[in-house]
């Protein structure tokens, strides 16, 4: 079901038992490390006590609150906890972000294009995400059939174009990773031939920011790699010389983000469903910082 064959062979890694070791892009800057990712089972609990609260972040909304991400998309005040943001029951007795997009409710602005949530932690040379995302079949549900993006990276920038760095995107039922530098065209690179319905899907992304190709964007999917981007451009602005970014920093956005609005259909339906959400900046190596947003942890 998961399509690997349009990333090239040397940027997957083989092979994978049960763990994921993902080769570290270096450079006089940028840390050059192999690591393999942890299994050990560590609580989002245990972890955010662990760790300072402006480097990571991690809610599981058992308590009906999106504290301490916030709306970005989407309806406003007492609306947000209405039918387009809700709070439902998961599988294991908490609850979950319930989203919901209709054509019916877009009055034309791009607030009204979507449903996204932004998670309040912010970096200008790595920063890490993990989240379920669940995608529900059936006939109500229109997201399979149209573009909608899932999962966001974003700048700061000056140079007039809107701030987004990097993509994940559903395209009928395939999965595309998107990336670029600057106010360009993005490299678009397709990593699955079909996302899976009706089941959690668990996934952790790294990204590094860097203006001298030492960029990476990582992909991980149910503790499998499907993208590892290395030796890219990646982030808005000017580096210094430790090429981290000066002028911009990156922060993340999840949710619906429904930007076809030529492919409306009168009266559709987007859903979709987030669990166990975080975000970290690098802490320590690379395999602890995306087991610290492993969703399944």
């Amino acid at each position: 079901m998961r399509n690997n064959l349009s990333i090239k062979p040397s940027t997957l890694l083989k092979g994978i038992m049960l763990s994921v070791i993902i080769t570290i892009t270096s450079s006089c800057a940028k840390e050059e490390e192999p690591s393999a990712v942890s299994t050990t089972d560590v609580s989002i609990a245990t972890l955010v006590a662990k760790v300072n609260s402006e480097t990571y972040k991690a809610h599981n909304f058992n308590d009906g609150q999106l504290d301490p991400f916030t709306e970005d998309q989407g309806f406003t005040g007492t609306d947000i906890y209405g039918e387009g943001m809700s709070f439902q029951k998961d599988f294991t007795g908490g609850k979950r972000l319930k989203l919901v997009w209709k054509e019916s409710e877009y009055d034309g602005s791009r607030r009204e294009r979507g449903h996204e949530i932004k998670l309040g932690v912010n970096n200008n040379d790595e920063i890490y995400t993990g989240f379920y995302l669940f995608i529900p079949s059936g006939q109500n549900n229109n997201l399979l059939n149209k573009n909608t993006i899932v999962w966001q990276l974003y700048n700061w920038n000056t140079d007039g174009c809107s701030n987004w760095t990097a993509h994940l995107e559903l395209k009928g039922n395939a999965l595309y990773l998107s990336y670029r530098n600057a106010c360009v065209s993005p490299t678009v690179v397709k990593i699955l031939d079909a996302i899976e319905t009706d089941k959690e899907l668990a996934f952790q992304i790294r990204a590094v920011l860097s203006g001298t190709n030492h960029g990476t964007l990582a992909v991980l999917l149910d503790g499998e790699i499907i993208a590892d981007l290395k030796n890219i451009n990646l982030g808005f602005g000017s580096f210094d010389a430790n090429d981290n970014a000066e002028t911009s920093v990156a922060g993340i956005k999840m949710g619906m983000y429904c930007f076809d609005t030529a492919n409306y259909s009168p009266d559709e339906t987007r859903i979709l469903y987030l669990d166990n959400v975080s975000s970290s900046a690098r802490s320590g190596s690379v395999a602890n910082s995306l087991d610290r947003v492993d969703p399944r942890k």
